[in-house]
This record gives structure tokens, sequence and C-alpha cells, in this order.
């Protein structure tokens, strides 16, 4: 009896892997997340209309206006032609799966990468057990996460419990039990998914504040939290100035001696060659208004090579963005905020590229 039930069970199990390699072979890597399923199939579509991609999460995807950054840089003779691929609440470790998979996507056209230093491996645990969220994940992804998050401050409990929690996913993935209707859901509808995602511009951005009237986030909970942050962060001075004075404690007491998280900086300067190798150009942005503790960020930044950073969060240089005209909640812009980041970018970019360009045959 027992020998029979392990047998049943056995094939059972044989049946869900085999089942589960053929859909890792089959499915993309965004099936579980409708926003990425719809801007990643954009660009597959219309790569080659594009050479500079932003990745990143929500402070590049909402933030980051891709038509102000091309227009200015065209008006100054340079072929700049850019898309947003960022994605609401991807971090550090996402980001670099975005990275990778982008990659993967032909365009012989692309020159110009941005990676975000604007977040650790944390996430919102009520993410957890949601399609978009496990669908992303893999060995290189868990291998990234677990090499990172022990390097951390944060005590002990907190890092074996995220640490848990990306191990937990990545089985998920791969056996993908309890989501397949997520996954009919893709591979039957994914051409009726809202477009609404791409922005007004098809460009890829799309700030809160033009989404408010027009909600079409997978979970509910997403929305009610995007217009409960607004009304918070207009009626909350004092969390606004306390947020703010943090983050102008970490510009002003950051000295060169501060020393990087190596795991963090490894990550970014392996993203950085691979690009190189691809004759891409690699720039790292540091934005505004990062949950992530700047003292853990700015070090990382510095670290990287001089002619590839663009920093936009010092509130000392930058008063505006962190603002309440100019923001949309506690940690994001609100329209009028990201066309002053994207001009402030662009503006930036020209010095670093015209050199390039004017060498250029």
């Amino acid at each position: 009896m027992i020998k029979q039930i392990l047998y049943k069970a056995g094939i059972l199990a044989g049946i869900i892997l085999i089942l589960s390699l053929v859909m890792k072979f089959t499915l993309p890597f965004y099936w579980g997340d409708s926003t990425q399923t719809v801007k990643f199939e954009h660009y597959k579509k219309n790569s080659e209309q594009y050479n500079a991609v932003y990745m990143g999460g929500s402070l590049e995807y909402r933030h980051i206006d891709p038509s102000i950054i091309d227009s200015t840089l065209q008006k100054n003779g340079i072929d700049f032609r850019s898309y947003n691929i960022a994605v609401d609440g991807h971090t550090f470790v996402e980001q670099m799966t975005d990275l990778d998979e982008m990659l993967k996507i032909r365009n012989p056209n692309l020159k110009y990468v941005f990676i975000s230093i604007s977040s650790e491996p944390y996430f919102f645990p009520a993410n957890l057990h949601t399609s978009k969220w496990v669908c992303w994940h893999n060995a290189t992804s868990t291998y990234r996460a677990l090499s990172i998050i022990p390097t951390l401050e944060d005590d002990l409990k907190t890092r074996l419990k995220f640490c848990y929690f990306y191990v937990m996913s990545w089985v998920e993935n791969i056996l993908k039990i309890g989501f397949m209707p997520e996954v009919m859901q893709f591979i039957f509808q994914k051409d009726t998914y809202e477009t609404g995602y791409l922005g007004n511009k098809k460009d890829g951005f799309y700030p809160y504040d033009y989404e408010e009237h027009r909600m079409f986030m997978e979970y509910q909970w997403e929305d009610t939290l995007i217009r409960q942050s607004k009304r918070e962060y207009e009626s909350n001075a004092v969390k606004r100035d306390s947020l703010t004075s943090e983050v102008r404690k970490s510009f002003e007491q950051y000295t060169d001696k501060d020393e990087a998280n190596a795991a963090m900086v490894k990550l970014c300067m392996e993203a950085y060659n691979k690009c190189k190798k691809m004759g891409i150009r690699v720039f790292f942005v540091l934005p505004p208004r990062a949950r992530t503790n700047y003292s853990l960020l700015l070090p990382v930044f510095h670290a990287m090579p001089d002619d590839a950073k663009i920093e936009v969060a010092d509130p000392r240089k930058y008063p505006k963005y962190y603002a309440v005209d100019y923001g949309y909640n506690f940690h994001h812009l609100n329209y009028r905020g990201a066309k002053l980041q994207s001009h402030e970018m662009a503006r930036q970019l020209l010095p670093l590229l015209q050199p390039a360009e004017t060498s250029a045959p």
C-alpha cells in the first residue's frame, strides 16, 4: 500500500517537474506580470526604433520621460531615441534580470542602457505568492539576492527571512503550483492586456498623476495604496520633512572614504562590463526619493566609473524634487517633478555624450 502511494506520488512529481521544465523554456520571464508583458512585448516588436533603454522600478517608470531627453539631445545633434522599460516595484536584483532578458532581444541599434541605483533586494512582502513576483525568479536571480542580503546591515532575522523569501519564490516559479490560471491567461489573453502601461506616447513613461484617473493595476490593494499615499503625503508635512531631512543627512555625511557594499558594486560592474562587450554604454542613475537609505546607495553609486554617473537625488542641489508641489507621494514625483528630473538628466547627459558623438565617423 505504502509502495503504491509512493509510486503514484513519484509519478505525479515527475509529471509536475516535466511540465514545469516545458513551461520554463516556453514562457518568457514576465509571464505573470501584465505591465511588464505589455512593455517587453512592445519593445520586442519595435526594438530597432530605440537606441537607449531605461531599466529600473517605479522611480524610473514614473519619473523618466523619454520624449524630453530625446528632444533635448536631438536638438544638440545627438541621435538619441529612448524607451522606458522600467516597472513598478522592481528591486535592484529584479532590474538585473530585466537587463539580462532585454539584452537577448535583437536590437543592433542599442547604444545606451541606464541602470538605477535606488534599492536593495528587499521588497514588499505583500507581493509574495503573486504571479508578478514569482514569474521572474531563477537560479541566477536567487544567487544574486543571496549574495547581497547577508552583507546588509539589518538584523539577522530580517536577512534570513528575505533569503528564505527568495528561495521560496524561485521554487514557486519552478513548480508553478497554483499559478496555472495566470499561465493560461498569459498564453491565451496577453494580446488583450491594457496597453495604457506604455504611457500616452507609447514610450513606457506613465506618471502616477495620469494613472490616478485610470487605474488598471492587477491587484486592487495597489490602486488603494496609491490613492491613500497621495492623500497622506499632501496632509502629513511632518513625515515629508522627516524623510527629506534623512536624505539630506545622508548626503551631508557621505565621504569618499565610506565603504561601498561590495556585492552590489560587483553586480553593477558585471552589468557594466557585459554591456561594454556588446558595444553598449551604461549610465548609472541615482534618483530622488528612494525608499532605500542613501547611506547605502551613495558609496555604491560613487564606486561606478566617473563617466557613467547621473545624480539627481541630492536635496541640496535639487530642492524642488522634494517639494510638495512636485511630489505625488512620499517616494514619487508627480508629472511636474518628472519633467524637471528628465530635463536635468538630459543636461547631465549632453557633455557625456557629445565627445563620443562628435568623434564618431
